[in-house]
């Protein structure tokens, strides 16, 4: 009735009557929308198949191989797991030469390391003098770790007799640093200056046959 109304108040007035289908709009709308996503589907669909087609075998997905040795993904190398010096990370190497072949012959880095500790525990005899045994016991726990290390790398390297009694001073050496140590821990300052004097010569005979 209103829309009667509405269209004879036009009519009457000379105006031309216009209408907007709205519901038509929308569902038109709807549709489109529908039509878009089934389109992107299906195109996104073709894409994947394509792709992996291009990049995997049947029954595998991309570089993670399932049957093969070949894949990046396979722990299974082929000839199986190698061990012995011409293997790399538990695999035969492959062609050319080892690019640290000889590394351990090079001990130049753990000499210089070793004449820091050298050094620095040679020079503890002014903590000793005025008693300061918690600094004494912390420098020898300090310098025992890296010192162990580059004398063990400094025996590596020798042969034979020489390599027997560097052995043999090693030893003996850290024998004397844990009496010193036992004498710093008591706290009685002239067992210490005997026990480091005994250090200062055991570091002496090892220092002349290795370094």
């Amino acid at each position: 009735m209103l829309s009667l109304t509405t269209s004879l108040t036009a009519l009457s007035s000379g105006r031309p009557v216009v209408t907007t289908p709205r519901a038509a709009c929308t569902m038109r709308a709807d549709s489109s929308r529908r039509d878009a996503l089934v389109t992107g589907s299906a195109m996104l669909a073709a894409a994947t198949t394509a792709v992996s087609s291009a990049s995997a075998k049947s029954g595998e997905f991309g570089k993670i191989g399932i049957f093969g040795m070949s894949d990046i993904s396979s722990p299974y190398q082929p000839g199986g797991p190698k061990s012995g010096p011409d293997a790399t990370f538990g695999y035969k190497k492959s062609d050319g030469e080892f690019l640290a072949n000889g590394y351990q012959k090079d001990v130049s880095r753990e000499k210089k390391s070793f004449l820091e500790s050298s050094s620095r525990i040679s020079s503890l005899q002014p903590k000793i003098d005025s008693k300061t045994w918690w600094f004494l016991r912390d420098e020898l726990r300090i310098q025992a770790y890296t010192m162990r290390s580059s004398m063990l790398a400094m025996n590596g390297v020798l042969e034979g007799e020489k390599k027997e009694a560097a052995t043999k001073a090693y030893k003996k050496y850290w024998s004397e640093i844990e009496a010193f140590d036992l004498a710093c821990k008591k706290k009685e300052p002239a067992l210490a200056n005997k026990e480091f004097a005994d250090v200062l010569a055991a570091l002496k005979t090892y220092t002349d046959i290795a370094a």
